[in-house]
């Protein structure tokens, strides 16, 4: 029998390596394997440390959900105080891949927070578990405008009032992104966590 597909209120957190592109033309395939495995070990266990599950994987891009349905206003926090830990390990990764990379390993991180729904995709045996809605193509589109704004972590409105009680934010701006009707506040952190 099917599980049915079922509406949460959620953050989700999208990671992607910066410059990944260049980053293979650079590394060998072994050596790229690798470097994928450092990355996702670094994303999965800041995932699991602050209460996030690994909802998909795609090469050098990875997407969390924080959707505790028993603390649901918290899921902002979670991926705010995860995203901020994946940033300081970004750190080790760039340390220990110097010998190959002649510049540092960043990261782009969106983080957004609404209502989704969760559930398998397709037909008899070629499904897939998913998650859709605005709030998925969202998180995506604000990793891609990083480096637009000269930022590592960008949020929406949502998650930033989430989370406001625990961190600092300061608004990066705002932008109509293709599939908007209203420009999204744009938001990023000024705080590091440990």
């Amino acid at each position: 029998m099917d599980n049915p597909a079922k509406e949460v209120n959620a953050s989700l957190l999208f990671a992607r390596v910066r410059d990944f592109a260049r980053i293979v033309n650079i590394l060998t395939l072994h050596e790229t394997h690798e470097f994928l495995s450092d990355c996702t070990e670094t994303v999965v266990n800041a995932a699991a440390k602050y209460h996030g599950s690994l909802a998909n994987v795609t090469g050098d891009e990875l997407r969390l959900m924080f959707a505790s349905p028993t603390a649901e206003d918290d899921n902002p926090r979670h991926a705010v105080i995860c995203a901020l830990n994946i940033q300081n390990k970004v750190n080790e990764i760039s340390v220990k891949w110097r010998h190959a990379l002649d510049f540092l390993v960043e990261f782009d991180i969106g983080i957004s927070t609404g209502m989704i729904l969760v559930g398998n995709v397709g037909r008899g045996s070629k499904k897939m578990y998913t998650l859709v809605g605005k709030n998925v193509t969202l998180t995506t589109a604000l990793a891609e405008l990083c480096r637009d704004y000269n930022v590592n972590i960008l949020m929406d409105a949502a998650t930033c009032n989430g989370a406001k009680d625990y961190f600092t934010f300061r608004k990066a701006g705002d932008r109509l992104l293709l599939g908007f009707t209203e420009r999204i506040d744009l938001y990023t952190t000024v705080v590091s966590a440990d």
